[in-house]
């Protein structure tokens, strides 16, 4: 009886020790310094093997394969963007929406591009996202990031 005892608390021991293994978050976070003269903080949940790179362009992947390219642009920049994409037939706005820090449209360029232009409030910034993927992982990706002035 001890020993079927034992066997259960041991078999108990590691089921909570796996399933509390599930549940583990990464992140990581670069500060770039921006041409505008900002510098920008950008927070990236890298749970389930996604990377991003510190290097300009940075390029976000995930199990070794590149989903994402990001580089900065000014406040004029996204906004050229925007006026582009809502001019481009070619061009289907998925979203257009902002957050208390972000001003951002996602567009699909002929279904092989999936983009974000994203504005930084109160700065000069901005963020050019271009996923080849799919529109889920675009969506992930964008979801992942964490933006904000240093």
């Amino acid at each position: 009886m001890k020993k079927q005892y034992r066997c259960f608390c041991a078999v108990l021991l590691c089921i909570l020790c796996l399933t509390g293994c599930g549940n583990v978050h990464t992140s990581i976070t670069y500060t770039f310094s921006v041409s505008t003269g900002d510098s920008v903080d950008i927070k990236f949940d890298t749970t389930g093997d996604y990377q991003i790179t510190s290097d300009l362009p940075f390029e976000i992947s995930q199990d070794g394969t590149l989903l994402t390219s990001g580089s900065f642009i000014s406040a004029d920049g996204y906004q050229m963007y925007v006026d582009v994409v809502n001019a481009d037939d070619d061009a289907e706005i998925i979203e257009n929406s902002s957050t208390d820090t972000l001003e951002y449209i996602m567009w699909n360029y002929r279904n092989s591009e999936f983009n974000y232009a994203i504005l930084i409030k109160n700065s000069g910034t901005g963020i050019l996202l271009g996923n080849q993927t799919s529109e889920e992982s675009a969506r992930e990706v964008f979801h992942r990031m964490e933006i904000s002035l240093h």
